[in-house]
């Protein structure tokens, strides 16, 4: 393919520069005719389609891989859309890219030539799970609009933790989160989902579990595929939010759950209400309980104003039948004044329950934290070192730590867990007695 008269580049007696040597790959890989009509069949993986219009993905088999752009006019012209795991033909030109120093296809068109085989299996387990009724809606459990606790199963090192705890510290920073660590790719990833969503799943303080990781291919993805997961999530008995890839990314375990959200920050919203948005409900609630007793005291009072007036000009008859008229009145009042102070009091009550319910649980984890420093403090303290089979030597009550602080002659204090030793100081030395001073002594 390479032509006999190829130039080498350290023929010019000079070191080359980086873009040098990138300028020259270029130069030769674009001139060469056999590198501007190639035919390439693969899969397509890490699929990205830019707001431009331009194409980007990668192009692989068993063995190997290589990027691809494909621009927007090219796009245009195609009959079909191009995803992930779709096997296909591409006619393209070898480009080398020197920003990175690396080659990839710049794609002219595609031909479909059938579906790669993750997403052939993908889309055969996924009609066997159906017809099996796994995802039916009478089998979804509901979501909890307050829960107590919420357990997250994901990666502890990814940004996807941080974005949860960020979220619930936002909206509602009293209720705990318990998380159940697990990889979330790779063929090891299955048991440890399994086992952390069963182990949270066991705990009956967690009321919803997320499920969560960030975005990736669909082999990145494929752990989520897994028939042995989706059934173990199928099988949990707390509910189960999904919140894996992209909007656009579409596992097996998101059938199976009772909620798919677009984004791990978008689960936490779900579950999670909002701490300002219950202040506000009990501030109108007492805005319209106070509006509500000044209509019906104006209601009232004009009732009383036409009472009197009538007694006015009926005295006689008010007379008789004054009494039987007022205890009625009197009592239509007393209830419905009763009745809505009470309905008020039960509604702002249950805020209130609610608000202590998130500062307790905030003071329980204090109050934890504060034991854990008094032990680790409580172990350094000298008393417990010498328990533990240290002692402590001084000469003139000062702590000996070298042999420079014990001269020959010198009274010697050590101290043990439960009382001093006195000895007299023979002679010392930084690495040890020679024969003969041991003889000597």
């Amino acid at each position: 393919m390479f032509s006999s008269h190829s130039v080498d580049p350290s023929d010019q007696g000079r070191p080359l520069t980086v873009s040098g040597l990138n300028e020259w790959i270029r130069d030769y890989v674009e001139g060469h005719p056999d590198f501007r009509r190639l035919v390439v069949e693969g899969e397509i993986t890490g699929m990205t389609k830019a707001r431009s219009g331009h194409m980007y993905f990668t192009l692989k088999d068993a063995f190997s891989q290589i990027y691809c752009v494909m621009f927007q006019g090219q796009r245009r012209l195609l009959d079909f859309d191009p995803i992930d795991g779709d096997r296909v033909q591409v006619a393209a030109e070898l480009r080398h890219y020197a920003p990175r120093g690396s080659l990839q296809l710049q794609v002219m068109s595609i031909s479909a030539s059938g579906q790669g085989d993750l997403f052939r299996r993908y889309l055969e387990l996924k009609a066997r799970l159906q017809a099996e009724g796994l995802f039916e809606s009478i089998h979804k459990k509901a979501i909890p609009a307050y829960p107590a606790r919420l357990g997250v199963v994901t990666s502890p090192d990814g940004a996807v933790i941080h974005d949860i705890q960020r979220t619930v510290e936002r909206r509602f920073p009293g209720i705990p989160i318990i998380l159940a660590p697990s990889l979330v790719q790779g063929e090891a990833a299955v048991n440890q989902l399994i086992l952390a969503l069963k182990t949270l799943d066991q705990r009956p303080e967690v009321e919803v579990i997320i499920l969560a990781r960030g975005g990736g291919s669909l082999e990145d993805l494929w752990c989520f595929n897994n028939e042995s997961l989706v059934r173990a999530v199928f099988a949990l008995e707390t509910p189960v939010i999904t919140a894996i890839g992209h909007e656009t990314d579409v596992t097996l375990v998101d059938f199976v759950a009772d909620l798919r959200a677009p984004t791990p920050t978008a689960a936490a919203e779900i579950v999670t209400p909002d701490q300002d948005e219950l202040l506000g409900q009990i501030h109108l609630a007492q805005q319209l309980a106070g509006n509500s007793l000044r209509r019906q005291c104006l209601v009232l009072e004009q009732g009383f104003d036409g009472l009197e007036d009538s007694v006015q000009r009926n005295y006689g008859y008010f007379i008789e039948h004054c009494d039987s008229t007022l205890l009625d009145l009197e009592q239509r009042i007393r209830r419905g004044l009763l009745q809505k102070l009470f309905n008020q009091e039960q509604s702002m009550e249950e805020m209130w329950h609610r608000l202590q319910r998130g500062i307790s649980l905030q003071l329980d984890t204090l109050d934890q934290t504060c034991i854990t420093l008094t032990r680790q403090a409580s172990a350094l303290d000298i008393q417990s070192v010498l328990q533990r089979g240290f002692s402590m030597a001084m000469v003139n009550g000062k702590v000996v730590r070298s042999c420079k602080d014990a001269p020959s002659g010198a009274l010697l204090e050590t101290r043990l867990t439960d009382g001093l030793v006195l000895s007299k100081i023979e002679a010392s030395a930084s690495y040890g007695l020679t024969h003969a001073q041991r003889e000597e002594l």
